[in-house]
């Protein structure tokens, strides 16, 4: 078995999702068909352009657990370069599932009204002994959160429970 830290059975990475939302994006595609139109007139402005899309589509977060260094990080990643700190620990006790109810208010500016919608989301966390936690992933389907969360307790040797359960 290699010890590389990318060893799959020994390392694992959890990306979180992006950092910026999704106008972000939807913008950066538009620089970025532009600054193509644009890259025999003036490529140095294309370029800049270019490099400011990437920023958005490669900012994202995520938590990494190296399991031979028993060390973890929670990363914020730019241009696929990741920081954050490492912080050790003895063991991990378990990853879980919680149901959250989210209710998110919308205040048109036109109308003066308020509406409120609520939702069911689940994130499935990973605790380690020394009552630190860690988020995982959040979604609005448990089913995509209980199979993701299933594989990394599988891969993390460590017991999967199950607090969403509809009560």
């Amino acid at each position: 078995m290699s010890s590389s830290p990318q060893n799959s059975s020994q390392y694992l990475d959890v990306r979180f999702g992006s950092l910026l939302p999704w106008p972000f994006h939807f913008m950066a595609v538009i620089v970025l068909l532009i600054s193509i139109g644009m890259i025999t007139t003036h490529p140095w402005i294309a370029s800049i352009f270019t490099l400011a899309c990437l920023f958005v589509f490669t900012a994202a977060e995520g938590t990494e657990i190296d399991l031979q260094k028993k060390a973890f990080r929670e990363y914020t990643s730019i241009y696929f370069v990741k920081t954050g700190g490492w912080v050790g620990f003895d063991t991990i006790e378990k990853v879980y599932v919680n149901r959250n109810k989210v209710r998110q208010n919308m205040n048109p500016s036109r109308t003066g009204l308020t509406r409120s919608v609520t939702f069911m989301q689940f994130s499935a966390f990973v605790k380690f002994n020394e009552e630190e936690i860690v988020e995982l992933i959040k979604h609005r389907n448990k089913d995509v959160v209980m199979k993701k969360a299933k594989a990394w307790a599988e891969q993390l040797n460590v017991a999967l429970y199950d607090n969403a359960s509809e009560e």
